[in-house]
Protein backbone atom coordinates (compact mmCIF):
# COMPACT_ATOMS: atom_id res chain seq x y z
CA UNK A 1 0.00 0.00 0.00
CA UNK A 2 2.98 2.20 0.78
CA UNK A 3 4.62 2.13 -2.79
CA UNK A 4 1.00 3.22 -4.17
CA UNK A 5 0.63 5.89 -2.22
CA UNK A 6 4.48 7.20 -3.06
CA UNK A 7 3.55 6.32 -7.09
CA UNK A 8 0.55 8.47 -6.63
CA UNK A 9 2.50 11.24 -5.16
CA UNK A 10 5.33 11.06 -7.31
CA UNK A 11 2.52 11.11 -10.75
CA UNK A 12 0.75 13.68 -9.05
CA UNK A 13 4.31 15.71 -8.96
CA UNK A 14 4.79 14.67 -12.70
CA UNK A 15 1.54 15.69 -14.11
CA UNK A 16 1.22 19.21 -12.11
CA UNK A 17 0.12 21.92 -14.10
CA UNK A 18 1.23 24.41 -11.55
CA UNK A 19 4.69 25.95 -11.89
CA UNK A 20 7.69 26.31 -9.82
CA UNK A 21 6.91 29.55 -7.45
CA UNK A 22 9.96 31.79 -6.27
CA UNK A 23 12.87 33.06 -8.50
CA UNK A 24 13.51 30.85 -11.56
CA UNK A 25 17.21 29.54 -11.88
CA UNK A 26 18.09 32.02 -14.83
CA UNK A 27 18.89 35.70 -14.62
CA UNK A 28 15.29 36.52 -16.32
CA UNK A 29 15.71 40.22 -17.94
CA UNK A 30 14.06 42.47 -20.79
CA UNK A 31 14.90 41.66 -23.88
CA UNK A 32 17.12 43.27 -25.62
CA UNK A 33 14.96 45.64 -28.56
CA UNK A 34 12.02 46.21 -25.83
CA UNK A 35 10.95 50.04 -25.94
CA UNK A 36 9.03 50.94 -23.63
CA UNK A 37 6.64 53.75 -24.75
CA UNK A 38 5.94 55.78 -21.48
CA UNK A 39 8.67 57.60 -20.46
CA UNK A 40 9.41 58.59 -16.82
CA UNK A 41 9.26 61.75 -17.53
CA UNK A 42 6.80 62.71 -19.79
CA UNK A 43 3.50 64.24 -18.99
CA UNK A 44 1.67 61.04 -18.38
CA UNK A 45 3.92 60.96 -15.07
CA UNK A 46 3.71 64.42 -14.28
CA UNK A 47 -0.11 63.75 -14.39
CA UNK A 48 0.16 60.82 -12.39
CA UNK A 49 1.40 62.48 -9.56
CA UNK A 50 -2.20 64.35 -8.94
CA UNK A 51 -4.42 63.32 -5.83
CA UNK A 52 -7.89 62.08 -7.10
CA UNK A 53 -9.97 63.76 -4.44
CA UNK A 54 -11.04 60.53 -2.40
CA UNK A 55 -12.56 59.49 -5.76
CA UNK A 56 -12.42 55.47 -6.28
CA UNK A 57 -9.76 55.02 -8.74
CA UNK A 58 -8.73 51.31 -10.18
CA UNK A 59 -5.70 49.86 -10.22
CA UNK A 60 -4.57 46.58 -11.72
CA UNK A 61 -2.85 44.01 -9.77
CA UNK A 62 -0.70 41.24 -11.15
CA UNK A 63 0.58 38.58 -9.59
CA UNK A 64 2.01 34.85 -10.96
CA UNK A 65 0.78 32.64 -7.87
CA UNK A 66 -2.51 30.95 -9.08
CA UNK A 67 -2.09 28.72 -6.61
CA UNK A 68 -2.47 31.64 -3.77
CA UNK A 69 -5.48 33.12 -5.44
CA UNK A 70 -7.56 32.67 -2.32
CA UNK A 71 -5.22 34.26 0.00
CA UNK A 72 -4.86 37.10 -2.34
CA UNK A 73 -8.48 37.72 -2.97
CA UNK A 74 -9.19 38.08 0.99
CA UNK A 75 -5.66 40.42 1.06
CA UNK A 76 -7.55 42.86 -1.53
CA UNK A 77 -10.59 42.33 -0.11
CA UNK A 78 -9.71 43.95 3.34
CA UNK A 79 -7.66 46.32 1.69
CA UNK A 80 -10.48 47.81 -0.23
CA UNK A 81 -12.57 47.42 3.13
CA UNK A 82 -10.05 49.80 4.61
CA UNK A 83 -8.97 52.01 1.37
CA UNK A 84 -12.61 52.42 0.00
CA UNK A 85 -11.40 54.73 -2.67
CA UNK A 86 -9.46 51.92 -4.24
CA UNK A 87 -10.30 49.37 -6.33
CA UNK A 88 -8.11 46.62 -6.93
CA UNK A 89 -8.39 44.48 -10.42
CA UNK A 90 -6.40 41.42 -10.28
CA UNK A 91 -4.32 39.78 -13.63
CA UNK A 92 -2.96 36.53 -12.78
CA UNK A 93 0.01 34.58 -14.23
CA UNK A 94 2.34 31.67 -14.10
CA UNK A 95 6.00 32.37 -13.35
CA UNK A 96 7.49 30.99 -16.66
CA UNK A 97 6.13 33.59 -18.13
CA UNK A 98 5.89 36.84 -16.39
CA UNK A 99 9.13 38.60 -17.99
CA UNK A 100 7.63 38.14 -21.14
CA UNK A 101 5.04 39.09 -20.26
CA UNK A 102 6.00 42.69 -18.22
CA UNK A 103 8.35 43.24 -21.38
CA UNK A 104 5.41 42.85 -24.32
CA UNK A 105 3.28 45.04 -21.51
CA UNK A 106 5.93 47.14 -21.19
CA UNK A 107 6.67 47.75 -24.94
CA UNK A 108 2.96 48.55 -25.50
CA UNK A 109 2.72 51.08 -22.59
CA UNK A 110 -0.20 48.74 -21.21
CA UNK A 111 1.24 47.28 -17.89
CA UNK A 112 -0.16 46.99 -15.23
CA UNK A 113 0.13 49.65 -12.43
CA UNK A 114 1.30 46.77 -9.89
CA UNK A 115 3.13 43.92 -11.24
CA UNK A 116 5.27 41.14 -9.45
CA UNK A 117 8.56 40.80 -10.31
CA UNK A 118 11.90 39.34 -8.98
CA UNK A 119 14.28 42.06 -7.51
CA UNK A 120 16.83 41.37 -9.88
CA UNK A 121 15.33 42.47 -12.61
CA UNK A 122 15.21 46.40 -11.60
CA UNK A 123 18.38 47.59 -13.11
CA UNK A 124 17.33 45.83 -16.45
CA UNK A 125 14.02 47.38 -16.30
CA UNK A 126 15.04 50.46 -15.15
CA UNK A 127 17.14 51.09 -17.99
CA UNK A 128 14.45 50.73 -20.72
CA UNK A 129 12.21 53.31 -18.47
CA UNK A 130 9.36 50.89 -16.72
CA UNK A 131 10.03 51.44 -12.80
CA UNK A 132 8.76 53.75 -10.82
CA UNK A 133 10.99 54.89 -8.01
CA UNK A 134 9.53 54.30 -4.36
CA UNK A 135 11.90 55.52 -2.17
CA UNK A 136 10.21 58.76 -1.25
CA UNK A 137 7.42 56.59 0.19
CA UNK A 138 9.56 54.31 1.67
CA UNK A 139 11.16 57.03 3.81
CA UNK A 140 7.58 58.58 5.14
CA UNK A 141 7.62 59.84 8.52
CA UNK A 142 11.35 58.65 8.81
CA UNK A 143 12.19 55.63 7.03
CA UNK A 144 8.94 53.78 8.91
CA UNK A 145 8.10 51.40 5.61
CA UNK A 146 11.37 50.90 5.06
CA UNK A 147 12.74 49.70 8.31
CA UNK A 148 9.70 47.60 8.66
CA UNK A 149 11.28 45.11 6.05
CA UNK A 150 14.80 42.93 5.56
CA UNK A 151 17.42 45.23 4.53
CA UNK A 152 19.01 42.92 2.29
CA UNK A 153 15.40 42.14 0.58
CA UNK A 154 15.06 45.79 -0.19
CA UNK A 155 18.92 45.84 -1.09
CA UNK A 156 18.40 43.71 -3.85
CA UNK A 157 15.10 45.68 -5.32
CA UNK A 158 17.56 48.93 -5.09
CA UNK A 159 19.38 50.82 -7.86
CA UNK A 160 21.68 53.75 -7.88
CA UNK A 161 19.82 54.29 -4.68
CA UNK A 162 16.34 54.49 -6.04
CA UNK A 163 14.13 51.13 -5.17
CA UNK A 164 12.21 50.05 -7.75
CA UNK A 165 11.00 46.60 -5.84
CA UNK A 166 8.70 46.38 -2.85
CA UNK A 167 9.70 43.08 -1.65
CA UNK A 168 6.75 40.59 -0.06
CA UNK A 169 8.86 37.20 0.71
CA UNK A 170 12.39 35.83 -0.18
CA UNK A 171 13.51 32.69 -2.46
CA UNK A 172 16.12 30.83 -2.95
CA UNK A 173 17.99 27.63 -4.37
CA UNK A 174 18.51 25.13 -0.89
CA UNK A 175 19.24 21.77 -0.33
CA UNK A 176 16.54 19.38 1.09
CA UNK A 177 17.62 16.20 2.38
CA UNK A 178 15.95 12.98 3.56
CA UNK A 179 16.35 13.09 7.12
CA UNK A 180 15.12 10.04 7.90
CA UNK A 181 17.29 8.48 5.51
CA UNK A 182 20.34 10.83 7.86
CA UNK A 183 19.39 8.98 10.85
CA UNK A 184 18.88 5.42 9.57
CA UNK A 185 22.54 5.76 8.28
CA UNK A 186 23.98 7.59 11.08
CA UNK A 187 24.84 10.86 9.13
CA UNK A 188 25.62 14.63 10.73
CA UNK A 189 24.54 17.10 8.85
CA UNK A 190 27.54 18.66 7.11
CA UNK A 191 28.33 22.56 7.71
CA UNK A 192 31.51 22.73 5.42
CA UNK A 193 31.91 21.60 1.38
CA UNK A 194 34.42 19.35 2.64
CA UNK A 195 32.06 17.63 4.78
CA UNK A 196 28.98 17.29 2.08
CA UNK A 197 31.53 15.52 -0.39
CA UNK A 198 32.52 12.98 2.37
CA UNK A 199 28.77 12.86 2.84
CA UNK A 200 28.22 12.44 -0.57
CA UNK A 201 30.56 10.06 -0.89
CA UNK A 202 29.24 7.73 1.63
CA UNK A 203 26.06 8.11 0.17
CA UNK A 204 27.13 7.05 -2.93
CA UNK A 205 28.54 3.46 -1.56
CA UNK A 206 24.69 2.88 -0.65
CA UNK A 207 23.19 2.91 -4.25
CA UNK A 208 21.11 6.19 -3.65
CA UNK A 209 22.05 9.33 -5.72
CA UNK A 210 23.65 11.53 -3.27
CA UNK A 211 22.63 14.73 -5.01
CA UNK A 212 19.68 15.04 -7.11
CA UNK A 213 20.02 17.95 -9.92
CA UNK A 214 18.45 18.34 -12.63
CA UNK A 215 19.62 20.30 -15.54
CA UNK A 216 16.69 20.87 -17.70
CA UNK A 217 15.89 23.33 -19.11
CA UNK A 218 18.91 25.54 -19.79
CA UNK A 219 21.28 23.55 -17.19
CA UNK A 220 18.70 24.65 -14.22
CA UNK A 221 20.05 23.20 -11.32
CA UNK A 222 23.19 21.56 -12.71
CA UNK A 223 23.48 25.74 -13.42
CA UNK A 224 23.17 26.51 -9.71
CA UNK A 225 25.60 24.14 -8.68
CA UNK A 226 28.15 25.35 -11.01
CA UNK A 227 27.42 29.15 -10.01
CA UNK A 228 27.87 28.37 -6.43
CA UNK A 229 30.97 26.44 -7.25
CA UNK A 230 32.20 29.35 -8.90
CA UNK A 231 31.04 31.96 -6.17
CA UNK A 232 33.15 30.09 -3.77
CA UNK A 233 36.55 30.72 -5.64
CA UNK A 234 35.41 34.33 -6.96
CA UNK A 235 35.11 35.28 -3.21
CA UNK A 236 38.91 33.64 -2.62
CA UNK A 237 39.63 35.86 -5.58
CA UNK A 238 37.91 38.79 -3.74
CA UNK A 239 36.35 40.67 -6.13
CA UNK A 240 32.31 39.60 -4.97
CA UNK A 241 32.06 42.89 -3.53
CA UNK A 242 33.09 45.51 -6.42
CA UNK A 243 30.31 47.36 -7.84
CA UNK A 244 31.48 46.52 -10.75
CA UNK A 245 30.69 42.98 -10.62
CA UNK A 246 27.71 43.77 -8.82
CA UNK A 247 26.12 45.73 -11.79
CA UNK A 248 27.46 43.43 -14.27
CA UNK A 249 30.44 45.37 -15.40
CA UNK A 250 33.31 42.54 -14.26
CA UNK A 251 34.07 40.27 -17.15
CA UNK A 252 37.52 38.44 -16.13
CA UNK A 253 35.79 35.19 -14.83
CA UNK A 254 37.62 32.81 -17.19
CA UNK A 255 39.69 30.83 -14.35
CA UNK A 256 37.26 30.76 -11.34
CA UNK A 257 34.79 29.33 -14.05
CA UNK A 258 37.15 26.83 -15.34
CA UNK A 259 37.65 25.62 -11.52
CA UNK A 260 33.98 25.04 -11.20
CA UNK A 261 33.57 23.02 -14.11
CA UNK A 262 36.51 21.05 -13.01
CA UNK A 263 34.74 20.25 -9.52
CA UNK A 264 31.59 19.87 -11.66
CA UNK A 265 33.30 17.14 -13.45
CA UNK A 266 34.79 15.57 -10.55
CA UNK A 267 31.60 14.99 -8.57
CA UNK A 268 30.03 13.53 -11.64
CA UNK A 269 32.93 11.28 -12.45
CA UNK A 270 33.00 10.25 -8.40
CA UNK A 271 28.65 9.44 -8.78
CA UNK A 272 27.73 12.12 -6.45
CA UNK A 273 25.33 13.34 -9.20
CA UNK A 274 23.66 11.50 -12.02
CA UNK A 275 25.60 11.91 -15.53
CA UNK A 276 21.93 11.60 -17.16
CA UNK A 277 20.96 14.78 -14.70
CA UNK A 278 21.35 17.06 -18.26
CA UNK A 279 17.69 15.11 -19.15
CA UNK A 280 16.06 15.44 -15.69
CA UNK A 281 13.38 18.08 -15.02
CA UNK A 282 12.50 19.60 -11.70
CA UNK A 283 9.25 17.22 -11.45
CA UNK A 284 11.81 14.10 -12.38
CA UNK A 285 14.10 15.33 -9.54
CA UNK A 286 11.09 15.44 -6.86
CA UNK A 287 9.75 12.57 -7.64
CA UNK A 288 12.98 10.63 -7.12
CA UNK A 289 13.49 12.52 -3.99
CA UNK A 290 10.01 11.47 -2.80
CA UNK A 291 10.93 7.24 -4.01
CA UNK A 292 14.10 8.02 -1.87
CA UNK A 293 16.40 7.28 -4.97
CA UNK A 294 17.84 10.27 -3.69
CA UNK A 295 19.63 11.82 -0.47
CA UNK A 296 19.81 15.51 -1.24
CA UNK A 297 17.60 17.37 -3.66
CA UNK A 298 18.12 20.66 -5.05
CA UNK A 299 15.01 22.70 -3.97
CA UNK A 300 13.26 26.19 -3.83
CA UNK A 301 12.38 27.38 -0.44
CA UNK A 302 8.81 28.12 -1.40
CA UNK A 303 7.82 25.02 -2.47
CA UNK A 304 7.89 23.94 1.55
CA UNK A 305 4.15 22.91 1.81
CA UNK A 306 4.43 20.47 -0.98
CA UNK A 307 7.81 18.83 -0.09
CA UNK A 308 6.47 18.24 3.74
CA UNK A 309 3.20 17.03 2.42
CA UNK A 310 4.58 14.40 -0.12
CA UNK A 311 7.77 13.40 1.85
CA UNK A 312 5.33 12.52 4.88
CA UNK A 313 2.56 10.40 2.51
CA UNK A 314 5.95 8.68 1.34
CA UNK A 315 7.07 7.59 4.96
CA UNK A 316 10.29 10.08 5.30
CA UNK A 317 10.80 13.59 7.05
CA UNK A 318 12.57 16.00 5.29
CA UNK A 319 15.51 18.59 6.37
CA UNK A 320 16.60 21.58 4.91
CA UNK A 321 20.24 23.39 4.57
CA UNK A 322 22.08 26.18 2.64
CA UNK A 323 24.51 24.24 0.24
CA UNK A 324 27.96 24.52 2.46
CA UNK A 325 30.94 26.96 1.69
CA UNK A 326 34.20 25.60 1.89
CA UNK A 327 35.86 25.86 5.34
CA UNK A 328 36.49 29.30 6.57
CA UNK A 329 34.22 30.95 4.09
CA UNK A 330 31.06 32.07 4.81
CA UNK A 331 27.67 30.81 3.42
CA UNK A 332 27.18 31.88 0.09
CA UNK A 333 23.59 32.15 -1.31
CA UNK A 334 24.02 31.89 -5.34
CA UNK A 335 20.37 32.14 -6.23
CA UNK A 336 18.69 34.36 -3.26
CA UNK A 337 16.85 36.73 -4.64
CA UNK A 338 13.29 38.16 -3.63
CA UNK A 339 9.99 38.25 -5.45
CA UNK A 340 8.41 41.07 -5.12
CA UNK A 341 6.26 44.25 -7.07
CA UNK A 342 7.07 46.75 -8.79
CA UNK A 343 4.95 50.06 -9.63
CA UNK A 344 4.57 50.47 -13.44
CA UNK A 345 6.35 54.19 -14.91
CA UNK A 346 3.67 54.54 -16.70
CA UNK A 347 0.61 54.53 -13.57
CA UNK A 348 -1.61 57.38 -13.04
CA UNK A 349 -1.94 55.90 -9.29
CA UNK A 350 1.41 55.93 -7.76
CA UNK A 351 0.25 56.54 -4.09
CA UNK A 352 -2.46 54.22 -4.72
CA UNK A 353 -0.12 51.83 -6.04
CA UNK A 354 2.35 52.55 -3.14
CA UNK A 355 -0.54 52.46 -0.33
CA UNK A 356 -1.64 49.20 -1.64
CA UNK A 357 1.84 47.48 -1.52
CA UNK A 358 2.94 48.84 2.46
CA UNK A 359 -0.34 47.30 2.72
CA UNK A 360 0.51 43.51 1.96
CA UNK A 361 3.94 43.96 3.21
CA UNK A 362 2.30 44.91 7.13
CA UNK A 363 3.59 42.80 9.64
CA UNK A 364 -0.60 41.29 10.40
CA UNK A 365 -0.63 40.78 6.19
CA UNK A 366 2.74 38.97 5.68
CA UNK A 367 2.38 37.09 9.05
CA UNK A 368 -1.21 35.17 7.66
CA UNK A 369 0.40 34.52 4.41
CA UNK A 370 3.75 33.36 5.98
CA UNK A 371 1.65 31.15 8.36
CA UNK A 372 -0.41 29.98 5.30
CA UNK A 373 2.14 29.06 2.28
CA UNK A 374 5.05 28.80 4.86
CA UNK A 375 6.97 31.35 3.07
CA UNK A 376 9.59 33.15 3.78
CA UNK A 377 8.22 36.98 4.49
CA UNK A 378 9.76 39.86 3.95
CA UNK A 379 8.68 41.96 6.51
CA UNK A 380 11.88 41.26 9.44
CA UNK A 381 9.09 41.06 12.38
CA UNK A 382 7.34 37.94 11.06
CA UNK A 383 8.07 35.00 13.45
CA UNK A 384 7.77 31.27 12.33
CA UNK A 385 6.83 28.41 13.93
CA UNK A 386 7.32 25.66 11.32
CA UNK A 387 10.86 23.84 12.19
CA UNK A 388 11.93 24.13 8.18
CA UNK A 389 10.13 27.50 7.55
CA UNK A 390 12.34 28.92 10.53
CA UNK A 391 15.42 27.54 9.15
CA UNK A 392 14.82 29.33 5.95
CA UNK A 393 14.58 32.43 7.60
CA UNK A 394 18.17 31.47 9.84
CA UNK A 395 19.75 31.21 6.79
CA UNK A 396 18.86 34.01 4.84
CA UNK A 397 19.60 36.35 7.51
CA UNK A 398 22.81 35.14 8.03
CA UNK A 399 24.20 33.79 4.85
CA UNK A 400 25.78 36.34 2.15
CA UNK A 401 24.52 37.21 -1.52
CA UNK A 402 26.39 38.51 -4.07
CA UNK A 403 23.65 38.69 -6.89
CA UNK A 404 24.48 40.45 -9.95
CA UNK A 405 21.73 43.48 -10.80
CA UNK A 406 22.64 44.61 -14.02
CA UNK A 407 22.30 48.64 -14.53
CA UNK A 408 22.00 47.47 -18.17
CA UNK A 409 19.53 45.44 -20.26
CA UNK A 410 20.47 41.44 -19.49
CA UNK A 411 18.64 39.76 -21.86
CA UNK A 412 18.69 36.24 -21.36
CA UNK A 413 22.64 35.97 -20.19
CA UNK A 414 20.81 33.80 -17.45
CA UNK A 415 19.74 31.26 -19.91
CA UNK A 416 22.43 31.19 -22.41
CA UNK A 417 24.94 30.50 -19.72
CA UNK A 418 23.39 27.81 -18.70
CA UNK A 419 22.97 26.30 -21.42
CA UNK A 420 26.91 26.65 -21.90
CA UNK A 421 27.12 24.90 -18.35
CA UNK A 422 24.82 21.98 -19.61
CA UNK A 423 27.23 21.69 -23.11
CA UNK A 424 29.90 21.30 -21.09
CA UNK A 425 28.82 18.60 -18.94
CA UNK A 426 27.48 17.00 -22.28
CA UNK A 427 30.74 17.49 -23.80
CA UNK A 428 33.93 15.30 -22.28
CA UNK A 429 36.19 16.85 -25.24
CA UNK A 430 35.64 20.25 -23.58
CA UNK A 431 38.09 21.41 -21.28
CA UNK A 432 37.60 23.09 -18.27
CA UNK A 433 39.51 26.17 -19.24
CA UNK A 434 37.97 25.88 -22.58
CA UNK A 435 34.58 26.28 -20.35
CA UNK A 436 35.74 29.10 -18.19
CA UNK A 437 36.80 30.84 -21.66
CA UNK A 438 32.64 30.30 -23.25
CA UNK A 439 31.31 31.98 -19.95
CA UNK A 440 33.62 34.96 -19.89
CA UNK A 441 33.27 35.66 -23.22
CA UNK A 442 29.51 35.14 -22.96
CA UNK A 443 29.56 38.02 -20.42
CA UNK A 444 32.22 40.13 -22.56
CA UNK A 445 29.59 40.06 -25.54
CA UNK A 446 26.67 41.04 -23.06
CA UNK A 447 28.53 44.35 -21.93
CA UNK A 448 29.76 45.39 -25.42
CA UNK A 449 26.31 44.78 -26.33
CA UNK A 450 23.98 46.16 -23.88
CA UNK A 451 26.26 47.90 -21.00
CA UNK A 452 26.63 51.66 -20.90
Amino acid sequence: MKNKKVLAIVMAVMTAASALVGCGATEATAPADTAVTTEKEDDATAEAAQTTDGEQVTITFMHDWPEYEEEFKQMISDFEAANPDVKVETQIITWDVLTQTLTTAFAAGEAPDVACCWANQMGSFNSVGATYDLTPYLEENNNEWKDSLLAPAVQSGTVNDQVFCIPFRTTCTVLAYNKTMMEENGWEVPTTLEEFETLLGEAAKTGVTPLLTPGNPHGFQIASLVETFALHYMYDAGYLKNNDYLTGHYTDVAKEYAEAGARLRDWVDKGYIDADSLAMTREDSTGQFYLQKGLFAFVNNNELTDLEKNSAEAGFEIGVMAFPAPEGMPTLLHNFGVDGFMVYSGTKYPEQSARFLKYITSKDVQQKFGNETLSVMANKDCTYDNANQSEFAEIFSSAESYRKNYDYNAGDIGSDTGDLEAEFLSDPSETPEEFGQKIEDAYVKLLEENGK
